[in-house]
């Protein structure tokens, strides 16, 4: 087949759905000649904390940044105390995940472990109590568990069914992949440690705030992005239950077959990827590509495998994030498929299995 038929993502759908609110955001915007830390930013943080049901939220240029600035922050605490006795703080981070998680606890100076995963890809929150431990809702996938100050929590993924579970801290990307997308770069943190909060204000402008007597850095999302998050944010809510409809599809077809949804059996998902196990995964994502249909490795390699951690302590060959990460396949998975098309892919991979 000579191009796709359903691509993973549905961003052009998107824009096509919401052009003309979005170009009217973008120029209420520019004729103000406001582009940043403006009205637009301080609407969407305010809608952000609300919609999180956190106490405190601020705007940063990444949900990579959002992490790092957390870690920092914890890290400072510890500052007195890290010398050549005494090594900085840990922290376990799970063995599959984008490695921008990873590189958020490097960037900030943290010795970090890498933890195996559950058969769903999410870390063991009940193993070594002494140290700090960063949770990833991978895939939109989350925990009943309390999570404590001494978890981090990378939201990327799962944000939107946190309800106030946030640990020490949430970082929340809106990359364009994920559910809720700006329309370029931008992140946040949400949190209900009023300190945190205020360290974080001062950080990502340079600590301007308070005079430069700490560093920071220049880490800000523009108001055209905040903008566009607040003409999406008016239909997310809708987004997410066109997207649960889509995985409650994908689940009751597939029953039957030799693969596991990974997003089955959850209370609470916020349907950022729906991705399947299958020891044919190769095979299968090959064949849905010559039949049109775009399918993505979310992720192919775990961070135990790349050159950056042959340092640290990692789960062994036999863990189960290892074997999981040779079997995931991620399946289109917006609002914007229409129900033809559902019926195309989940027909695709019957066919697969039953010829």
């Amino acid at each position: 087949m000579s191009g796709l038929v359903i691509p993973h993502f549905g961003l052009v759908r998107q824009y096509k759905n919401l052009r003309e609110e979005l170009l009217l955001a973008t120029d209420e915007v520019l004729k103000t000649g406001c582009l940043v830390n403006g009205p637009q930013t301080f609407k969407f943080e305010d809608w952000l904390r609300k919609e999180t049901r956190t106490w405190y939220a601020t705007v940063v240029h990444s949900g990579t940044q959002a992490l790092e600035i957390m870690a920092r922050y914890e890290k400072s605490k510890h500052a007195p105390a890290i010398s050549f006795n005494h090594p900085p703080p840990r922290v376990v981070v799970p063995n599959i995940t984008y490695p921008a998680t990873l590189n958020a606890f490097i960037n900030a100076g943290w010795d970090v472990k890498i933890g195996d995963t559950d058969k769903n890809g999410l870390l063991n929150l009940s193993e070594n109590v002494f140290d700090y431990k960063c949770f990833v809702g991978l895939y939109g996938g989350t925990t009943d568990k309390e999570l404590t100050n001494k978890i981090f929590v990378d939201g990327a993924q799962h944000w939107l069914v946190a309800d106030s579970n946030v640990g020490m801290g949430m970082a929340i990307s809106f990359d364009p992949t994920k559910n809720l997308n700006a329309s370029g770069n931008g992140g946040a943190i949400v949190t209900n440690d009023e300190d945190l909060y205020h360290y974080a204000v001062n950080y990502k402008n340079n600590s301007k705030p308070m005079n430069h007597i700490y560093t920071g850095t220049n880490s800000k999302m523009s108001e055209l992005d905040c903008a566009h998050l607040l003409v999406r944010s008016k239909y997310i809510h809708a987004w997410q239950e066109r997207r649960k409809k889509i995985r409650e599809y994908y689940i009751e077809r597939f029953k039957d077959l030799p693969i596991r949804c990974l997003s089955d059996g959850f209370i609470k998902h916020a349907d950022q990827k729906f991705v399947i196990y299958t020891k044919d995964r190769d095979r299968l994502h090959g064949n849905m590509i010559v039949d049109g249909i775009e399918t993505k490795i979310h992720y192919e390699k775990t961070l135990s495998e790349l050159m950056v951690t042959r340092n640290m302590e990692t789960p062994d060959m036999i863990s189960t994030s290892l074997m999981l990460s040779k079997g995931v396949l991620s399946l289109p998975m917006y609002p914007e498929l229409t129900d033809s098309e559902i019926e195309t892919i989940t027909e695709k991979i019957r066919n697969f299995y039953t010829k």
